[in-house]
């Protein structure tokens, strides 16, 4: 009885593990986002947000759609449905600009449902200066561009800031030149881009740091530009020797130098092996084929033997040349000996003057206002699909909105992982897996059964409960055959009568018969006998 209860237990524990295992997933929970300047969770009506860019290269069109493998039951995402083609769509939200002091945000989701070959996954922030999202394009002069981009040697998670040069009034592009590789998995990620008032900025992947840098230092080309430049209308004048090296015009030649020296001769010491038959080709018709007697010359052509090494050729055949070796008069090409250049002026440089377009700005942290985000891409790979969009001037508060939204669709999707691998791993690696995952309820359950197995022994070691008394008619029938029985005890009060076993009832039999195999046969036998 013991035994089977504690199966019994057990087995209904890794029951409800198994079911636990089996159904991964959550129901997705709208999450909040209150106090985020901007938040794109894709629910409700996407579009009267969102405009797909009205230009005529964009031939490809985002779906609102669930993941293929979901986490959270019914969260819906940004999808790109199919592999090569152009995608572009924006959506305009309230103007923000950095306050002196203040920072810059944003944050995003991308999967690679199905990997990423070559495209990009990356968003523009801008201004729309009046026009409607639908006129957004490739063209587009966006403030911020940051995201996974992946094409053969390209593998890099892009930030781009454009600055205008308070000089010139142009706009340039400057690259994050450490730009961190980009994941290259089929799951969700969250990218994250934090710039702070002190002008530096760091790129997080999945909530981790993975590079970061200063907006003044780690930029190319550099925010502000050099104080002096070259001055393009200087040149090298024709008479500046540049060469600090020249040819010694004094040395010659030497007389015993010979250039046509080779530089490997035929050794002079070397003959003919012994055997070696140069008379004698290395390959030979086979003497003893024999034409086939079916064979057609009009329909199978002229027929030949078939050909195989020379058996007479085991030293070598053909003709035989000495192996090479150095040529001991080779010197090669004779050159003369460079000495110091007396005409020598220096590397030359050109003049430096002062940079017309010279600026200083010590504060690009305090990005221009933007009021729109934009997804321009093209890939080859179908699949891709965005999702929690943020953007903010409060840096905590984008991490915060990430972290409680990534962090459980993240961990449910690497369970899904390995349960997709435990399929081929058999069953005991698939319950060491489980024991693993699984390790906090694994250790209660243990302990549990231990508890109730100490319990169910105490229990079945105590002794049994003392005899009932006898009923009042039990009583007198006891008396009246209280005669025999001191008859039967004159016999000796342990002899039996003969077959007193043969009448034992069948039924106190079968039981003392089964409490004797649980007491013997311990689990093995309580297994078999379930």
């Amino acid at each position: 009885m013991v035994g089977r209860r504690c199966l019994h237990a057990l087995a209904l524990s890794l029951g409800a593990l198994a079911q636990e295992e089996l159904d991964l997933t959550q129901p997705y929970v709208a999450p909040k986002v209150d106090g985020l300047h901007f938040a794109e969770t894709f629910d409700g009506d996407v579009w009267s947000r969102w405009a797909k860019s009205a230009a005529e290269k964009y031939n490809g069109a985002f779906n609102v759609s669930t993941r293929t493998q979901e986490a959270l039951r019914g969260d819906l995402g940004f999808l790109v449905p199919e592999e090569s083609k152009h995608y572009g769509a924006a959506v305009k939200f309230a103007p923000l600009s950095v306050q002196e002091n203040g920072g810059f945000a944003v944050q995003f989701e991308v999967k690679f449902q199905a990997g990423l070959s070559c495209g990009g996954s990356y968003l523009k922030i801008f201004n729309t200066g009046g026009s409607e999202p639908s006129a957004f394009q490739d063209d587009t002069r966006y403030v911020v561009m940051f995201g996974p981009d992946r094409c053969g040697a390209t593998n890099k998670i892009h930030f781009i800031l454009q600055h205008k040069s308070p000089a010139t009034g142009n706009w340039e592009e400057k690259h994050f030149k450490d730009a961190p590789a980009a994941p290259s998995d089929e799951l969700s990620h969250l990218y994250g881009l934090f710039i702070r008032p002190d002008n530096s900025f760091e790129i997080q992947v999945d909530l981790q740091t993975k590079a970061s840098g200063s907006l003044l230092e780690s930029m190319s080309p550099a925010i502000n530009p050099a104080k002096v430049i070259d001055d393009p209308s200087d040149s090298k004048p024709g008479d500046w020797i540049d060469e600090a090296k020249m040819d010694d015009p004094k040395s010659s030649k030497p007389d015993d130098w010979n250039e046509d020296e080779p530089f490997q001769i035929p050794d002079p010491s070397a003959s003919l092996p012994s055997g070696w038959k140069e008379d004698e080709e290395l390959k030979i018709p086979d003497p003893n084929a024999v034409r086939p007697g079916d064979w057609d010359d009009d329909e199978d052509g002229e027929w030949e033997a078939p050909i195989i090494s020379n058996p007479a050729c085991k030293v070598g055949c053909g003709k035989w040349e000495a192996p090479k070796i150095k040529n001991p008069a080779y010197k090669g090409k004779w050159y003369a000996p460079k000495i110091d250049n007396p005409a020598y002026k220096g590397e030359w440089k050109p003049r430096q003057i002062d940079n017309p377009d010279y600026f200083v700005d010590n504060t690009p942290y305090r990005l221009p206002e933007v009021n729109a985000i934009g997804i321009d891409i093209w890939t080859i790979s179908k699949g891709l699909i965005f999702d929690n969009i943020v953007l903010d001037t409060d840096a905590d508060k984008v991490q915060k909105f990430g972290s409680e939204t990534f962090k459980l669709r993240s961990d449910i999707e690497q369970k899904q992982v390995k349960a997709k691998t435990r399929k081929n791993t058999g069953f005991f690696g698939q319950a060491l897996d489980t024991v693993v995952d699984n390790l906090a309820a694994f250790m209660l359950t243990a302990l549990a059964l231990f508890g109730g197995l100490i319990w169910l022994c105490i229990r079945s070691s105590s002794p049994p409960p003392p005899p009932r008394a006898p009923s009042a008619s039990q009583s007198s029938g006891s008396d009246a055959s209280a005669g025999s029985k001191d008859a039967a005890g004159a016999q000796g009060e342990d002899a039996k009568p003969e077959g007193e076993d043969a009448k034992e009832p069948a039924e106190d039999k079968k039981a003392k018969a089964a409490d004797k195999k649980e007491r013997q046969g311990g689990l093995s036998e309580t297994l078999h006998e379930e």
